[in-house]
């Protein structure tokens, strides 16, 4: 592992792991039980990697938080799902286990035990906005790890730009798992800027990109974009949807394919563009390897209509921690079903041929004026105009009802002539009502749409 000046050998990282085990083994028992939820907050580095494998020799579930959160943020979640230590590095290459600080959530909770052979529980967020767990056994990150590898044809001895955050699921599977369980070499980059990962992908040799579509749309709004590194074969992106146009510039400024990569944090991964080009087809690529996905009718009763997509895979996860019982719970879950390693989700799809479409979300479609309409299908007809950068839609309450609010990123452009756009494409009840013009769409650290930002903009 590599940033900048600093390197960490695979004997560094080991005996980093090993130091910090040796603070919490039982004998002479000052640790936690094995079992007990571990809050753990690294930042990218060898930081990361060295506290999640002490913890797992020590049989202790890692909670995975977002050192760029805050700690406030990181304390709040710790607390909430029963976090019985709070483990922080913020430096991704610490010169020992002294960095390290262990502190116990105030006011301490009733621990968490789970099954010791859980690896991690990954953090996501019900439609309540509280913090919620994905319980992850040791199997499924393994499964999934070469599942991943034998899809991309990715081999041990790839370098791999350690840009995306470790604590996220993507970054966990694309990152992380490639270094722990293959011995892939990681470079970090030095900062989050374009340039800074562009740079340290030359310097380091990086053959293997895990990105975001943000990402490459701050490369290609750059003038001129900087250098393509030489060594660089493979770029995936995941996260959020990767828009046609993004895709087609990419390959005509660099010469190479965006491949897409979908998955969930219950799942692991789902589908992958494997031969390069089903962003710019509008689609996701085929299965992963191992992966079984079945369409289920939205509304079993209209089995024409909106189907989801369901999962079965070793990949998938064991169940829910959630804070209002504070233990592990597989009942039916606030966005999809997790249960017998089989996940319904709530996104909406469709094959083509072999290949999975993305139609949205359930949980995003609005009723307006009883009728249902699928705010992906709007932003399709936005960004297809001239000047449009970026597009999202979605429901907000105007006197009772909901109506469509349309926030679009671009130039030149003017309310009157976009909702015009629309009246020749849309029936009537799909042309957005509020539509606000912005310099560019909030996005979450992930690279998502921010819908707490987007709904909190006024016009």
């Amino acid at each position: 592992m590599a940033r900048g000046g600093q390197i960490a050998t695979r004997g560094q990282v080991a005996a980093l792991a090993e130091g910090l085990a040796a603070r919490w083994r039982p004998s002479p028992g000052p640790g936690p039980e094995p079992g007990t939820l571990v809050a753990l907050e690294a930042a990218n580095g060898p930081a990361f990697l060295a506290a999640l494998l002490a913890l797992r020799r020590l049989r202790l579930p890692a909670l995975l938080l977002d050192p760029r959160n805050g700690l406030q943020e990181g304390a709040r979640a710790a607390r909430s799902l029963g976090a019985g230590l709070h483990l922080r590095c913020p430096e991704g290459f610490p010169d020992s286990v002294e960095a390290f600080e262990a502190t116990q959530p105030a006011p301490a909770p009733a621990a968490t035990r789970l099954d010791e052979t859980t690896a991690v529980v990954k953090l996501t967020s019900g439609s309540t906005g509280h913090p919620r767990g994905v319980v992850v056994p040791c199997a499924a990150l393994v499964a999934d790890d070469a599942a991943l590898a034998a899809t991309m044809g990715l081999a041990p001895d790839e370098r791999i730009l350690a840009a995306l955050p470790l604590s996220h699921s993507y970054g966990l599977a694309s990152v992380a798992l490639p270094a722990l369980i293959r011995g892939s070499l990681l470079v970090v980059p030095e900062d989050r800027s374009p340039l800074a990962a562009m740079a340290a992908a030359r310097r380091g040799g990086v053959t293997f990109l895990p990105t975001v579509p943000a990402y490459l749309q701050a490369l290609l709004k750059r003038d001129p974009p900087p250098p393509w590194p030489g060594s660089l074969c493979r770029v995936i992106t995941a996260g959020a949807p990767l828009t046609r146009e993004t895709a087609a510039r990419f390959r005509a400024v660099y010469g190479h394919p965006v491949q897409v990569f979908y998955g969930t944090s219950e799942t692991g991964g789902i589908t992958f563009d494997r031969e390069g080009g089903a962003a710019e087809r509008g689609t996701l690529g085929t299965p992963v390897d191992g992966v079984e996905i079945i369409l289920e009718p939205l509304d079993p009763a209209r089995p024409e209509g909106p189907r989801t997509v369901t999962v079965s895979s070793p990949a998938v996860a064991s169940s829910y921690l959630d804070p209002s019982d504070n233990f592990p719970d597989s009942v039916p879950a606030e966005k999809g079903r997790l249960a017998d390693r089989t996940f319904r989700t709530q996104d909406l799809a469709a094959f083509d041929g072999a290949e999975l479409r993305w139609l949205g979300r359930a949980d995003d479609l609005v009723n307006v004026k009883g009728k249902k309409v699928n705010p992906r299908e709007v932003e399709a007809v936005l960004r297809a105009v001239p000047g449009v950068e970026d597009a999202a839609v979605l429901g907000i309450p105007c006197g009772g009802r909901e109506i469509l609010r349309a926030v679009v990123a671009g130039e030149g452009l003017t309310t009157a002539g976009l909702q015009e756009a629309c009246r020749g494409r849309l029936p009537d009840y799909k042309i957005p009502r509020s539509l606000l013009l912005v310099p560019c769409l909030p996005r979450t650290p992930r690279g998502k749409l921010d819908r707490a930002a987007l709904r909190s903009l006024t016009g």
